[in-house]
């Protein structure tokens, strides 16, 4: 049984969220915080499994209360679950530690898959979000840093499309698990985007690399003879 802890300031929301994983087979909400501080206390002495986390939240935002778990609560992985979808609060989710980033919307048998495949160790990104950060990669000058934070994402995501193949394998179990395999196909193409990017992203690296190392060449070069003509 997986644990769940919600994080949110709005009642209304936290009704919601209640309302989607009450009698969801696996799962328990285990409690309901106000605040980040509160989480920190909650996650504590609850231990949850997987934690929602709101962002714009009093007392201790989400993003600085997810930071504060990923370091101290290794057994403990952070869904942030946000109305915002800019890049900004996306790329800095990642840099603190979040194991996945939905927005408010999410429907909720997708925010259901998504805590399961977070508590395996998967990367979880919401509809949409991951043609932003692909976006923002590409009009980036690609350093090295987020090369390898998309990689760690491609490789999690690619356990999880193996995982599901033979579940939801599009050319298989036809006509019984139509949502499995649209999932199965999203995630699909999501990778494909990634590889994409990837490799796209590698070459700049490599280009830029080497464009550094002849230039370095022709400094010392001239520099020699510099010195020689001094001579």
């Amino acid at each position: 049984m997986l644990k769940v802890l919600i994080v949110d300031d709005q009642q209304t929301i936290q009704e919601i969220l209640v309302g989607y994983l009450e009698g969801e087979p696996g799962l328990e909400v285990v409690g309901v915080a106000n605040d980040g501080q509160q989480a920190l206390t909650m996650v504590e002495e609850l231990r949850p499994h997987i934690v929602l986390m709101d962002i714009d939240m009093p007392a201790l935002d989400g993003l600085t209360a997810t930071r504060i778990i990923t370091e101290r609560f290794v057994d403990t992985q952070v869904l942030i679950l946000s109305v915002h979808d800019e890049d900004s609060y996306l790329n800095t989710a990642l840099q603190v530690g979040a194991k996945g980033y939905l927005l408010k919307n999410t429907p909720a048998k997708e925010l259901v898959n998504a805590i399961f495949s977070a508590y395996k160790g998967y990367f979880q990104l919401g509809p949409g979000l991951l043609e932003k950060y692909l976006y923002k990669v590409a009009q980036s000058q690609s350093n090295i840093a987020e090369v390898e934070q998309m990689k760690n994402i491609m490789f999690q995501q690619s356990k999880l499309l193996e995982e599901m193949k033979n579940v939801y394998d599009p050319n298989k179990n036809k006509g019984d698990k139509q949502s499995g395999n649209q999932r199965y196909a999203t995630l699909e193409k999501q990778l494909y985007s990634l590889q994409y990017q990837f490799d796209k992203a590698n070459k700049k690296i490599a280009f830029l690399q080497t464009f550094c190392v002849l230039l370095s060449t022709a400094f010392v070069v001239v520099l020699l003879i510099m010195i020689i003509l001094d001579l």
